[in-house]
């Protein structure tokens, strides 16, 4: 069978103009990705996703550079104040200077997390707006080529995965993300840093919520493919048994539809894995800045940990954690679409 014209067969313009609405910047055809995977040449999407990631880098580098820079100063500085403190005839003003060093590190901590939050967030409603165009044709398609059953089935999951990212993802963890960095500024006023316990146990419980929502999503899917898809490869295999009953040309139509069907499973899965590549070029592009800005920040808090004032250094650290933890988030949201998909394309490959 010929891939242009099943796929024309399948009529997804509709699809592919939605799509292109969100993935414009790409430059990439949904329906070239498409034949591409069909046809077994990943080369040209390896080569996509490098010159993307280069690219990105770069430009994500030129933008942090100079924040890093200043970082790096304020520390030095407040480590060179507090190396010197023993020589102030008032303790006091010791403390003030430390304390006017880190209001302006905290400054620059709350301005760049609030840019690194709305990279999140808007990366977060990309996803799901992309999941709301997307799903309902895959699903769509895995009914015409697994059974109706199959399709209203993980059409159902699909609304979960968008509820957990809308709701979950943006309305709930997002927000603690804020109040976690808070906490983290807040701790470095205080030389005990009374709030250590406090943060420890607030990163923990965000992380175990993220993994949390991944395994209900992974058990439900996997609860669903044990019933659904076999009911509908049973009603299947009736209506071949039905084909090859016909006299005389039983045998050529059964066969000649297995291969048909065959081929639309094929083209079905390659829509799925071609999905799971636009969502993740789609996200690429936070996923480096988000990325970048908290190694960076890591990197930094262990290079100055030999010099720096130990306040100083633990917020520097703390915030490369809130920074990862928005990472994390992100990420779950591209690994909940991912899991969907490929529970999907698994247990549909049976045909009608």
């Amino acid at each position: 069978m010929q891939f242009e014209k099943i796929y024309g067969d399948m009529n997804l313009k509709e699809l592919e103009k939605n799509l292109q609405n969100i993935t414009f910047q790409l430059e990439i055809s949904f329906s070239e990705l498409v034949e591409e995977i069909y046809t077994g040449n990943p080369k040209g999407l390896l080569s996509v996703f490098i010159n993307r990631i280069k690219g990105e880098i770069k430009n994500q580098w030129f933008d942090i550079k100079n924040i890093i820079i200043t970082v790096v100063i304020i520390i030095l500085v407040s480590a060179i104040l507090s190396t010197f403190k023993d020589a102030f005839q008032n303790a006091q003003i010791a403390e003030i200077s430390f304390y006017i060093n880190y209001l302006l590190l905290s400054v620059i901590f709350i301005n760049l997390f609030g840019s690194i939050l709305a990279v999140g967030e808007n990366s977060l409603r990309n996803m799901k707006d992309f999941m709301s165009i997307f799903f309902p044709t895959f699903f769509l398609i895995v009914g015409s080529t697994q059974g109706i059953s199959s399709g209203l089935a993980y059409f159902q999951l699909a609304g979960v995965v968008i509820y957990l990212v809308e709701w979950c993802l943006l309305s709930i963890l997002l927000p603690a993300i804020s109040a976690y960095m808070l906490f983290v500024l807040m701790n470095g006023v205080w030389e005990e840093e009374r709030l250590s316990y406090l943060l420890d146990l607030f990163q923990k419980g965000l992380k175990f919520v993220l993994k949390l929502l991944l395994g209900i999503l992974t058990g439900a899917g996997m609860m669903q493919s044990m019933i659904v898809p076999i009911i509908d490869k049973i009603k299947g295999e009736t209506v071949y048994k039905a084909i090859e009953g016909i006299p005389g040309i039983g045998d050529v139509a059964e066969g000649a539809l297995r291969i048909w069907m065959g081929s639309t499973v094929l083209i079905k899965n390659s829509i799925g894995i071609a999905g799971c590549i636009l969502m993740v070029l789609l996200c690429i592009a936070p996923i480096i800045k988000i990325a970048l800005v908290g190694s960076l920040f890591k990197i930094v808090a262990a290079i100055l940990s030999v010099v720096g004032e130990k306040r100083m250094i633990s917020c520097t650290n703390q915030v490369g954690d809130g920074i990862f933890l928005v990472l994390q988030t992100v990420g779950y949201g591209i690994l909940f679409f991912v899991v969907l998909v490929a529970i999907t394309i698994y247990t549909t490959n049976g045909g009608i």
